[in-house]
Order: structure tokens, then sequence, then C-alpha cells
């Protein structure tokens, strides 16, 4: 279950010491107050014209909440401790933010450590009609030095978040070391008035990383100091550093609150004096070595690297567990509150591999890096993904890995990335990109078409480019994987190869069969039209109701970020305790002729601070409900829309499947579940491509070697037909298609009823076309076309009669007996041919000719002929039979003896065209010739 920061309540010292309102850990009380200048503040008055003290024996610091700020120019307010030297002024309308051109009439007053402060506002002219400010809040911080002994006498159970013993140290003691270096970007955050975190400069472009649960909007972004430096000078820990308050506003930038991290950007890039963290690409596996720079407690830097309790061999802390939610990640680090937000950063190359947020031994994390880089996407400062910033000029990839997907349909795509150098080198470097470890094939499924070397000029720490091609190749061979390494001439300079030397790339397979086919939408709700489609049963009140953002929305629980309608229940509403509410699909569904299926829904879940939800599943049964199994983990907090995938393949293959919300506040008030765009979709077979969508929707794949390619309809994914390279000729691009459609039968070459062809025709044309391939095709019909030929040839010829004619562009035509299959429920016919391009039709033998007459083993010349027709045989003629146009019948001539050549004698015919049915061996072919 989700937890912001595990830190209970302590009393000790009169203080208490716990969590804020967000999560954050709380270091100091806020008190309201009504104090305003504005009676004071008039056009007649100079000099000082307002004066408040606040004062709090033994407070570690001071602040107050400034509202309304209003002054006159020239006039300013002092804001300063008659104990010590520290004084900020602030002016005109109030804070100065970002770059310092912009200002806040509402804000919080810098911090300033003592236990006394005077507030005064000074004015020269009088106020000239503006008003002054309030002062509605003051914080008095507590001691550092109680902070600290509160949390020394906690026992290892009170706190959950030392493990054991605590093994943290100062960070000063790691001076002169790479984890030392790093940790210099970490700082700590003062938030509002009392609230404390860590933070660390995410990239070299100025920005912070923390918590969501710590800066949680804009106006916790404007109202935070950012501490760098906050350590001690010595190990012995007997004196401060001079610490540095780099910032005391920011700019929001970006919050997630399921992977809890804020990101934000300061008004001074602090990276040249402090240095910069990345994230890294890869997942820490478990056993990982991992330390953690932070700021336990408020107090100043310590860094946990060793550990007493799930250590690895040498008892470095490291990943104990991925754990079993979600971008979980686990390690017996220790932590206290305060160190929220602090980054968790691997050993061996000094990359952030989560964001830490979370207690209870084993400690953790809800941000896993690869996580979070997806997440901030385009706001991803430069240098932020796999940039482990080293002390010398270390070339490498940008990151370890990439997965890209195969072009679609004959094209190829070009695909950049980068090669990074650290630091400028002092003489050129020339990289060299080789190809190792390959899967995939060069030069088939991809080339790198950048010429080696690349080279990173001296002086120059410019990314450097190299391009990838990917093709598609169409076959289904599952994903592949090849890899590059690199090689370096440092040309006698400083420049060296960095840890990311190596990249590897997996090449996704998109291409399927027809028995596993392309996605198919069952069902699609986004509630605009209510509950229509559901069932609501339960014994809580009140039940699931359709609402928006406005109307199911509480002082706990929002849903904001939904305009539109969606389901929702909210326990809020009436603190009550609900126990048990299901939300139910009404219809069953019915997986049977599906090999996958899948759920796919927008959702907020909100549970009094993860609480009580240990019993909200989303729900299959099989027997009409009486049973129900749930279908993947339990629903966790999505405090924000959260879009969710759920595999439902369990249920692939069987019907009467229904699917349900069950949501249980275990008899607690637990807030509320809202579920929208609600859609199931499944895999199964293709459907068969019945209509003509040849220079429309036909397919078009790439066959530039051997091997089996599917041609499917490009906007509905239905099954044309499958194309066997068997020789390695290249094809380069196929283009497949449906050339007539219908369920009947049609004359081919002048025949009549009942000698027709399907109504059913299909055509593949080929960039590149040979006459002496040698391929295998096979077509799909639905049972309805092949039957409704039957029909029409009135039962004279069955399917097993079919012979599939392809006559080709340049003129030269192959009859083939088709070999019969079937296909969910339909009819596959398959031949072998050695050409690809054609007209591809399915007709009895004796319908079939060649406007050459030649026919694998016959031929018939000349042709147009005027008195005698040569027939010309590698095997023995039994039967010639002569057809006029109309298809009846002129003569028959029985060859007794079997022979091989064999003259008729056509003076008689009278001009036209006739066809000739030559019979040899038990099979028949038809040709046609012209009499002059």
């Amino acid at each position: 279950m989700k937890l912001k920061l595990l830190f209970l309540f302590l009393f000790c010292f009169n203080i208490i010491i716990a969590q804020d309102n967000s999560g954050r850990l709380k270091i100091g009380d806020e008190y309201s107050v009504d104090i305003s200048s504005n009676p004071y503040y008039s056009n007649n008055q100079t000099g000082i014209v307002f004066q408040k003290e606040f004062r709090s024996t033994g407070s570690g610091y001071v602040k107050v909440h400034f509202k309304n700020f209003d002054l006159n120019s020239g006039d300013y307010v002092k804001v300063y401790s008659p104990k010590t030297s520290e004084e900020f002024f602030y002016y005109n309308q109030g804070k100065l933010i970002g770059n310092e051109d912009q200002m806040i009439d509402t804000f919080w007053s810098t911090t300033i450590w003592s236990d006394h402060i005077i507030v005064e506002l000074y004015s020269q002219n009088g106020n000239n009609n503006h008003y002054g400010f309030d002062i509605d809040t003051v914080a008095y911080g507590y001691s550092v030095d109680k902070i600290s002994s509160a949390f020394e006498i906690l026992t290892p159970q009170d706190t959950e978040t030392v493990c054991n013993f605590d093994d943290k140290e100062a960070i000063v003691c790691y001076d002169g070391t790479e984890m030392g270096r790093k940790s210099e970007a970490v700082c700590r955050l003062l938030i509002g008035g009392s609230g404390l975190c860590t933070g660390w400069l995410l990239g070299c472009d100025g920005n912070l990383m923390t918590n969501n649960h710590c800066i949680e909007n804009s106006t916790d972004a404007l109202n935070t100091e950012f501490l760098f430096n906050y350590k001690y000078a010595d190990c012995a820990e007997t004196t401060f550093a001079l610490q540095d308050l780099v910032a005391t506003s920011s700019t929001f930038i970006q919050t997630d609150a399921n992977l809890d991290f804020t990101l934000v950007m300061l008004p001074v890039n602090p990276t040249s004096t402090y240095g910069y963290l990345s994230l890294s690409s890869t997942i820490a596996p478990v056993g990982e070595r991992i330390y953690i720079p932070q700021h336990p407690a408020g107090r100043r830097k310590e860094i946990a690297v060793n550990t007493d309790v799930g250590g690895d061999a040498n008892g470095f802390a490291m990943i104990t567990n991925q754990g079993d939610f979600p971008n979980r990640v686990e390690y017996q680090c220790d932590t206290e509150g305060g160190s929220s937000g602090s980054p968790v950063i691997r050993y061996s190359d000094h990359l952030v591999v989560a964001i830490h947020n979370t207690g209870g031994c084993p400690n953790g994390s809800y941000g896993r890096s690869d996580n979070l880089i997806a997440a901030i996407g385009a706001n991803m400062p430069n240098c932020g993904v796999d940039d482990p910033n080293p002390e010398a000029p270390y070339v490498t990839f940008s990151s370890a890995t990439s997965t890209v997907n195969e072009a679609t349909g004959c094209d190829y795509q070009d695909i950049d990335f980068n090669l990074r150098i650290a630091m400028p080198a002092s003489n050129n470097a020339d990289v060299t990109v080789n190809i190792i470890n390959e899967t995939a094939t060069n030069l088939e499924d991809f080339e790198v078409i950048t010429p080696n070397p690349i080279t990173f000029l001296a002086g120059d720490d410019t990314d450097q480019t190299f391009t990838v091609r990917v093709y598609n190749d169409a076959f289904i061979e599952g994903d592949e994987t090849f890899s590059l390494n690199l090689s370096l001439n440092a040309n006698g300079g400083d420049a060296q190869l960095g840890t990311i030397d190596t990249k590897t790339f997996t090449i996704i397979d998109d291409d399927y069969a027809p028995s596993i086919g392309s996605n198919v939408t069952l069902a699609s709700d986004d509630f605009e039209s209510g509950l229509t489609n559901w069932t609501v049963t339960g014994n809580g009140f009140p039940t699931f109701s359709i609402g928006d953002a406005a109307s199911s929305s509480s002082s706990s629980w929002s849903t904001v970020g939904n305009s539109t309608n969606f389901a929702y229940v909210n326990d809020d509403a009436c603190n009550c305790n609900m126990n048990q509410e299901r939300l139910m699909y009404t219809t069953p569904f019915d997986f049977s002729a599906y090999s996958t299926a899948n759920l796919n829904f927008d959702i907020i879940y909100t549970d009094s601070n993860d609480q009580y939800a240990s019993d909200s599943f989303i729900q299959a049964s099989t027997d009409n409900g009486l049973t129900w199994q749930n279908v993947g983990p339990e629903l966790i907090s999505y405090s924000e829309w959260t879009n969710v995938d759920v595999d439902l393949s369990a249920y692939a293959g069987q019907s009467n499947v229904l699917i349900s919300f069950l949501y249980n506040d275990l008899g607690n008030w637990a807030y509320g579940l809202a579920i929208d765009n609600f859609i199931v979709t499944s895999q199964g077979n293709a459907n068969i491509q019945t209509s003509v969508n040849n220079g429309t929707t036909n397919a078009i794949v790439p066959l530039a070697s051997s091997g089996l390619v599917y041609a499917y309809d490009s906007s509905n994914g239905n099954i044309i037909a499958s194309l066997e390279n068997n020789d390695n000729f290249n094809y380069d691009c196929v283009n497949v298609s449906v050339y007539r459609d219908g369920t009947a039968g049609q004359p081919i070459n002048g025949s009549v009823a009942p000698l027709l062809a399907m109504d059913k025709q299909f055509e593949v044309t080929a960039t590149q076309a040979t006459q002496s391939g040698n391929n295998t095709m096979t077509f799909y019909f639905t049972e309805a076309e092949v039957a409704g030929w039957e029909t029409a040839v009135a039962g004279t010829y069955t399917r097993n009669d079919l012979v599939i004619n392809r006559e080709s562009t340049s003129g030269t035509v192959e009859n083939v007996m088709a070999t019969i299959g079937s296909y969910n429920g339909g009819v596959t016919l398959t031949a072998d041919f050695t050409g690809i391009d054609g007209i591809y039709s399915f007709a009895p033998a004796t319908a079939l000719s060649n406007e050459e007459f030649e026919i694998k083993n016959y031929k018939v010349y000349p042709n147009p002929a005027l008195n005698i027709l040569n027939i010309s045989s590698n095997t023995n003629i039994e039967k010639l039979t002569i057809y006029d146009i109309n298809g009846r019948l002129i003569s028959t001539i029985s060859l007794e003896n079997n022979t091989l050549n064999y003259q008729i004698n056509i003076t008689n015919l009278s001009q036209g065209m006739y066809f000739l049915e030559i019979n040899s061996n038990g099979l028949k072919s038809l040709e046609k010739f012209i009499k002059k």
C-alpha cells in the first residue's frame, strides 16, 4: 500500500514532530494571527510607520506569512532579528520570483534562524493610496538540537525507517569521493512555514526534483527555500560549513502524485557550483548497490551508504526488491523524516534510479527512474537522463538501451541517437560505432547509416548524432535485437570511453498471423449516457452515481481533471461506512473466439491517505456472478486521473465473462472511487476481406527475401492472402488486394454457364517482378463466396475442381491445381507459382486458357491459323475437343494411339474465336485460338 511517509506523532520536549497535512516532515508550529499595517500606513507619515515583534524563546526560527502586500514606490519592509545579522527586504508588490521580473503579494518571509524577529515598514513619502500589508500566520520552528534529540531517542520500532541501527554518516566524511561530489547537488527544502524535505538538482539547467507530497503545487513552489551546502565542515561534526540559500522561490513545472515527484525550476542555475544528478533509463536490479544523500530530520546533510540489515556481502546498501506494486523499489537503506525527495543513486555509475518517498523497513520509492523519465517527457532538462557528469571527457551513448518499432508497409524509418562527451576533450576524439551481437540482420532489419568515425572536436562538448535505419520485413519472427559498441581514438588527448559504451536495440515485431488478428473493441463506455450498461449492487450508501468534477468532489476527494461524466462512489459525501459496492458491466463478454483480452480505463481512487484500501479490486465471474475472482492486484490510490491497463487473457477462449469493479471501504470512511472511459478489447481470428480494395486499402508488404508474410486490408485488418517466398528472390514491395468481389460465377475466356470462374479475383503487383521464382500463394475466401460459386455452376463442378489461374502483367499465364484448406469458417486455396505478380482467377480447368497457347507442357500454333492448327506436347495427347465462342461443341478427336504431336485441319471452320480442350493423362487444359 502506497505510503507518503511513516512518521508518528512524537510528543517530546513539548514539541510535536510529525507530518504536516501534505506528508512533509513538520518542524515548526504555525499560528493564525490578524495583523495589518494598513491603519498605520498613511499619506502624511514617513520613517518607520509600523513595527511588530515576533518572539518565541527557544525556537529554531521565525517567519511570517504576508498577504495583500502593496507598497508605494520607494517604501520597503524590513524583516530582521535583533539577535543575528540576518535581514530581508520586500518592496512594491511583495516577493520577487522567477528571474526577479515578477512579484507576488502573498508569500512567506525568508526564514530567520532566531527565536526573535521584527517586521518594520519604512515610508518615504506616504502611501500614495497603496494598501500596506497583512500578516495572517506566524511560524515558530523547532530547534535543530531538539529535533535531533527527539529522533535519537526513538526506537527502531517507532521510526520504522532507520532499519535496526542507524548507519548514516555525515556527508563531509565522503569528501574527495565521487559519492561526495554527487551529493553536493542535494539540498534541504523548507516549504511554507514548517514543512521539511530533501531535493536535488536534475540535469544541468537549474531544475530541481523532490516529492509531490513535498511540493504539491505552484503555491508551494513559490514559498520554498532551497538551502545548499547545509552540512558539517569536518567529519567530527564540530564545525559548520558555510550554508548557501540559493533561492527562496521556484517556478512550478510538473508534478505526479502516483510517482510522487515534482519538478521545479530555480531562478538561478547553481549547477556550476554544486553539479547535478541524472536519471537512469535502466532499472536497477535486485542486488544493485545504492547510496542515498539526504537531510534526515532537518539535520545537516548525511549519506546512507552502509547498512546492518539487507545489505550486500560487504555491508553496502542495495536494492532488495522491486516490490509488489508498479514502479516500486525497496531497500534497507536508513532514512528519516525529512529524507522525502532524496535521490536513490546507483553506485556503479552514480545515476539516480529512484526518488525516495516511503518508510517501513524496507524503505522505498514509487518513483522508479524509467517511469520518471517517461512521465517527465518533453519537460526533461538537458543532461537529465543517463548523464553521469564525470570529471573527465568520457564518451558514451546517451542511454544503454532503446526500443524501436518496425516501420510500416514497405517503408523504413531513420532514428537519430546521441553520442555524448561529458566535457570538452583536449584533442579531437574519433569514435567508431561497431555492430555486435545481432539477432536482427544487418542491412535487412536495420542499418547504421552514419559514416564512421564520428568526431568530437577538441574543446567542444556538443552531442554528436548517429542514425539507425530500421526496415519493416513483415515476417513473424518475434522481437529482434542488435547491439552497438564504441571504440575511441583519443588522438593523444584525454578523452575516454565511459561506462555506457554499449547500446542494445530491441526491434518490436508488429507482424502477426491471422489466427491472432488485430485488436477488436468489444465494449466502450464513457458514461455520457449514464449507467445504462451497468448494474450496481451492494449494501452501502450512497451507491455508484454519474457525475462530473463539480458534482462528485468533496473537501477530501476531488476528481478535478475530468469535466465530463464518469461513474463514481463518494464515501466522503456522506461520511458513512459503505462496506461493499459493486459496479458491474451488465452484458457478459464472449471471449471464446479470441486469443487475448484486455481492459483499459481511467481511474481516481483516494482512500484517506491509504489507510483502508485493502479490499478493492477489478473482478471477473464466469458463473453469472455467483463467484468472483480478482483480476490483478488490489486497486491502489490514484490522486489524479490515471489510465490503467489490465490483462484479461486468462479468460480468452471463455464465454459468459462478467467484469466488475468492487469498492470496499472495510467499514471505514474512506473517500471514493471514480471510473471513466471503460474499454474492453480482444485479439482473435482476423476476418476475411470480401470487398474490392485495390488502390484504396490494399495491403502493402515488403518481400525482399525468403519467408512468409500475410497481407491484410490496411483499414480493417481483414486477411486477404499470404505469400511465401521460397527462393529468396527480392520482390521489394508487394501490393495485394481483392480485384473483383461477389458470391457467384463469371464467364472466363468467353465461357458460358456452367463453365464459370468464381466472382472473386485477387491482384498482386511487385516492384521487382520475376517469372522464374518459386512462391506459395494462399488466398482467403468466406464459405459464402465458395458455396455461391458452386451454386452458380449448378453442381457441375465443386471446389475440388478449382484451378488457380495467374495472368501476369507481362502476359505469362500459369494454371495450377488448388489445394483446399480452411480458416475461421472460411476456405483457403493454395498453389505454387513461378512468379508473383498478376490477376489471380479461380475456375475449373476446362475454363482456363492462355493467350499465347502455351501452358506448361503444351503449345498450340500458329495463332491465328488459316488451315492447319498444330499441337505439340511433352506428354501423350488422349483427346482434342473444339468449342465455339458460346461453348457449343464443334468436334471431338480421340487419339487412341496417344501422340505427342498432332495437326487439326480447320479449313471448314468459320472465321472467329474457338476453344481447344486438350486431354492428357486425365488432366485438361483449355486453349483459345483464332481462325482467320
